[in-house]
């Protein structure tokens, strides 16, 4: 079983170093995107080893935008090319941590070769209540020109959102992909896919513009363009978590990761310990190594 590890980090490069540390195994290739407006001395410094690939080609990454989605892409590309053909590449942040040992993950992965382990949700359904639909109808460009700053950017991209807003624009729960309708799905940013669900994803992505455009003015795409992409094919929506009817918060739609976001997202402490450890979850997300180091430790105690 080959396994890559996809992380997109911008801060805390000990705790980087740690999630690496932690996951480090046989066959494991960790391949780490971090933020273009980060220095990237500190992670490579702390993270050093032939298993692990800092990506190059950086972007410069703003929350909610369709940024998050290109960075995505280029570390599923990155593993894709490699040397190696990985059975499985998950998708995490910097700022995770696995609550199951390496021999459990092995094994969970083993007994679930025919699943891909993501999770998504129809938004271009009745069942979704519309107060939960109504960002995503709203057009969220996110320029970014080279000769302007980041606060002029970010300026001109509220401008812009601001604009489409006023003038009632609103963009469909659905796109034309090559005269075909495809539905708008929701999930979460973490989750494993198999080799060939990653190729098809990535080939999808690159090859078909209309998906680019779409997402390129859409709220949160680094939650629905992945997702759209898998559940609107047959074969692989049927080998993945779909969920039916309406959903409370992201929570239920993160299959791998244990998480808490509201109202905010929770930094895990050492109180936390039982919920965690019952969750029955992969990993949890956020850790830092400021307010989670005696957390981490029995944490690592349990895995072994």
């Amino acid at each position: 079983m080959k396994i890559a590890y996809l992380i997109s980090t911008f801060t805390d490069p000990d705790h980087l170093s740690r999630l690496l540390k932690a996951l480090e195994d046989k066959d494991v290739h960790f391949f780490i995107h971090v933020d273009a407006k980060t220095d990237i001395r500190p992670f490579e410094g702390c993270c050093q080893s032939g298993n692990i690939h800092f990506l190059s080609d950086r972007v410069n990454v703003y929350w909610g935008t369709y940024s998050q989605v290109e960075f995505q892409m280029r570390l599923i590309r990155a593993a894709l090319d490699s040397s190696v053909q990985f059975d499985r590449l998950f998708m995490l942040s910097g700022q995770d941590y696995p609550l199951w040992s390496n021999v459990q993950i092995r094994d969970y992965l083993n007994q679930s070769c025919d699943r891909e382990l993501i999770s998504g949700i129809c938004l271009d359904t009745e069942d979704v209540e519309e107060s939960k639909k109504r960002i995503y109808r709203l057009f969220r460009p996110q320029t970014n020109i080279g000769w302007l700053s980041a606060k002029a950017n970010d300026w001109l991209s509220k401008a812009l959102r601001k604009f489409c807003k006023l003038t009632g624009l609103r963009k469909k729960l659905w796109l034309d992909v090559e005269g075909k309708l495809w539905h708008l799905y929701k999930g979460s940013d973490y989750f494993c896919l198999s080799h060939d669900l990653a190729a098809y994803v990535v080939h999808t992505w690159e090859t078909q513009c209309s998906i680019q455009q779409y997402f390129k003015t859409s709220f949160a795409p680094s939650e629905t363009c992945i997702q759209t992409i898998v559940f609107n094919n047959p074969a692989y929506a049927a080998a993945a978590d779909l969920h039916t009817g309406d959903y409370t918060t992201l929570k239920s739609l993160t299959f791998l990761h244990h998480i808490d976001y509201v109202p905010l997202i929770r930094i895990w402490k050492d109180k936390d310990y039982d919920e965690l450890m019952n969750s029955g979850k992969m990993f949890a997300r956020k850790f830092t190594t400021t307010d989670s180091t005696t957390l981490l430790d029995r944490i690592d105690q349990h895995r072994g």
